[in-house]
């Protein structure tokens, strides 16, 4: 007979990254109709995040790096690209001219609308689904295990 300490490894159970990976993307298909349906097919997969961050307040591409849980590289050249698209826009920064600060453009704020709309939908969807307090419930586990998105 084996002892639970030869067994190997225990077989995680999928079933919450699936759900996981379910919820993200639902998201993440309503965020894209939303872009789709109201202009910004152009909008590249990540940057719905760099307008939703955006969104509060400009910021460096360290300060968002930091946020999105990402890398200078990978979010400079995805504001490269939002710059160019007419998303974004660089300007520098009033205390420091040394350093350079992203801010959303008109195109960019409305952008962002269209990304909350999406995101409230399916916010609304969750609820009809579990109710006001499932839902409630399970954004509080999520946050105690994950915490709270950070702010640049």
């Amino acid at each position: 007979m084996s002892s639970p300490r030869n067994r190997g490894p225990r077989r995680a159970d999928p079933h919450l990254l699936l759900l996981l990976s379910r919820g993200l993307f639902e998201y993440g298909q309503a965020i894209r109709e939303g872009l789709l349906e109201h202009g910004f097919g152009d909008v590249p997969r990540s940057g719905s995040r760099l307008l939703a961050t955006l969104s509060e307040a400009p910021a460096t591409v360290g300060e968002l790096a930091d946020t999105l849980r990402s890398t200078k590289q990978g979010v400079s050249r995805l504001s490269d690209a939002m710059v160019e698209r007419g998303y974004l826009r660089r300007s520098s920064d009033r205390d420091d001219h040394r350093l350079v600060r992203l801010a959303l453009t008109a195109r960019g704020r409305s952008a962002a609308q269209s990304v909350f709309g999406a995101v409230a939908e399916v916010d609304r969807a969750i609820v009809r689904r579990a109710g006001k307090s499932g839902s409630a419930r399970a954004q509080k586990a999520l946050a105690e295990v994950f915490g709270t998105p950070r702010q640049p």
